[in-house]
C-alpha cells in the first residue's frame, strides 16, 4: 500500500526499505512506525512510502487515499494483505493475549481453553521459517510483553516439533512459553510504563515474576507438570546463574530450557524499552558462544533448524550493508555461509569476524528500492 507521509500514523508497518540521498537506507522494512519515525522521514523531506494493509494491532489500514503502487510485489504467504495469514494472525493473537494479561492485572484466574484457542490456530498454520523470524519486526515499546509472550509461546511450540514431542506435549510447551511472563500481571509497579530502568527492589521483585507466572496456573485443570516447570524456571541457567531458584542444568526440566531459548532470542531479537532489535543471525551466534554453559546447546541448535534458511541462492544483507547471495552452506558454521557480493567478490564469513548477515531473502534486493 503506497501512501503520501500525511496518511501515516504511530502503528503502521514500513513494507520497504526508505531510501533517500544515499545507498544506506534511511528506515528499514518492517519498522513498526511511531510518532519519532515519522518525524524522521517530514525532516528528510520523503513524500510517501509503502506500508502493509494492517496496523501492528492487527486492525486494517485505511487512509483516506493511496497512491499506485511499484506493482512488483510477489504474492507469499505472509503478506498482511491475507486476513488468514500467519503474520496476520500472530496481530491479532497478541490483542487477544493483551485482553487476558489486563484481566490477571485485575487478580482474575487463568482461563486455559482461551489461551489454547490463541495458540492452537497459530501452530496449524505451518509457518515458514521467513514467517517465523518476522515476528520480531511486530512489537512496539509499550505493548513489548504481549507480543513477547505469543511469541515465546510459538517459538517453544516449535522448537517442540523439531525436537520430535507429540503434539499434546508441543501445545503444553507453547502454552508454557506463552505463560512464562504472566506473574509481570502481578507486580506492585508497572515495569513497561517507566522511562527510566528499574531500581534494585523493583529488578529484585521483578526477579520473582516466574514464581507469580508459576503460581497463577498451579492448580489451573489443563496445564500439566512440565507446563508449570517451564513456567517456573524459564529464567534459571544451567551454571546456576538463573533466577529466582537458582538451579543448575540437572534439575532443568527439557520444557524450561526450550522456553528460555525461545525466551532470550525473541527478547534480543524485538525491539524494546532501552534496547533496540538486533539482527537474529547475530544473536544466534551470541547465544552460541557468549550464553555457553547458560543456555542448552541443543535446544539453540534446533532453534536455529527452525529459523534458518541459508541455503544457496538466498540473498542476503551484512551489517556493513554489501548485499551478496549465498553461494556454498558452512555445515560446521552455518550462520557464516560463503557469499557472491553484488560486485562479485567471493566472500567466506568464517573469515570475517566482524561482518555478519543482518537480513536474508528470498526476493532479492527489488524490495529495497528507492522510495522518495
Amino acid at each position: 500500500m503506497h501512501v503520501k507521509l500525511q496518511e501515516l500514523t504511530p502503528g503502521c508497518i514500513l513494507k520497504r526499505d526508505v531510501f533517500k540521498m544515499s545507498n544506506q537506507p534511511l528506515m528499514r522494512r518492517k519498522t513498526v512506525l511511531n510518532r519519532e519515525h515519522i518525524h524522521i522521514l517530514q525532516t528528510f523531506l520523503v513524500q510517501s512510502v509503502e506500508v502493509e494493509p494492517t496496523l501492528v494491532d492487527g486492525s486494517t489500514f485505511q487512509p483516506s487515499e493511496t497512491l499506485k503502487s511499484s506493482g512488483r510485489e510477489k504474492p507469499n504467504k505472509a503478506n498482511l494483505e491475507r486476513t488468514d495469514s500467519f503474520t496476520s494472525m500472530y496481530l491479532k493473537s497478541v490483542q487477544k493475549y493483551k485482553k487476558h494479561f489486563q484481566k490477571w492485572t485485575g487478580h482474575m484466574k487463568v482461563d486455559p481453553y482461551p489461551l489454547r484457542e490463541i495458540l492452537l490456530p497459530l501452530l496449524d498454520q505451518n509457518a515458514t521459517s521467513e514467517e517465523l523470524l518476522e515476528l520480531r519486526h511486530y512489537s512496539d515499546k509499550a505493548n513489548y510483553v504481549y507480543y513477547h509472550a505469543v511469541a515465546v509461546g510459538v517459538y517453544a511450540a516449535h522448537l517442540g516439533r523439531e525436537a520430535g514431542m507429540d503434539k499434546a506435549d508441543v501445545i503444553q510447551l507453547g502454552l508454557s512459553g506463552m505463560l512464562a511472563d504472566a506473574g509481570m500481571s502481578r507486580l506492585s509497579f508497572d515495569p513497561f510504563s517507566r522511562e527510566g530502568r528499574l531500581r534494585e527492589e523493583e529488578y529484585e521483585e521483578m526477579k520473582k515474576h516466574p514464581i507469580w507466572s508459576y503460581r497463577m496456573i498451579e492448580n489451573v485443570p489443563g496445564f500439566n507438570k512440565k507446563t508449570l516447570l517451564g513456567v517456573l524456571q524459564h529464567h534459571e541457567r544451567e551454571d546456576g546463574s538463573g533466577y529466582p531458584l537458582q538451579v543448575t542444568k540437572a534439575k532443568l526440566h527439557p520444557f524450561a530450557a526450550m522456553v528460555a531459548v525461545a525466551d532470550v532470542f525473541h527478547a534480543m531479537t524485538a525491539e524494546r524499552k532501552f534496547r533496540n532489535k538486533q539482527s537474529p543471525y547475530r544473536v544466534l551466534e551470541m547465544m552460541h558462544t557468549e550464553e555457553f554453559g547458560k543456555l542448552d546447546a541443543e535446544c539453540i541448535r534446533l532453534l536455529l533448524a527452525v529459523l534458518i534458511d541459508l541455503r544457496p541462492g538466498r540473498t542476503v544483507r551484512l551489517n556493513n550493508g554489501m548485499t551478496g547471495t549465498v553461494t556454498t552452506r558452512n555445515e560446521a558454521q552455518p550462520l557464516r555461509p560463503h557469499i557472491q557480493l553484488t560486485g562479485g567478490e567471493n566472500l567466506d564469513l568464517r573469515q570475517h569476524e566482524n561482518l555478519y548477515i543482518e537480513e536474508a531473502s528470498v526476493e532479492g534486493r527489488e524490495e529495497m528500492e528507492e522510495i522518495t
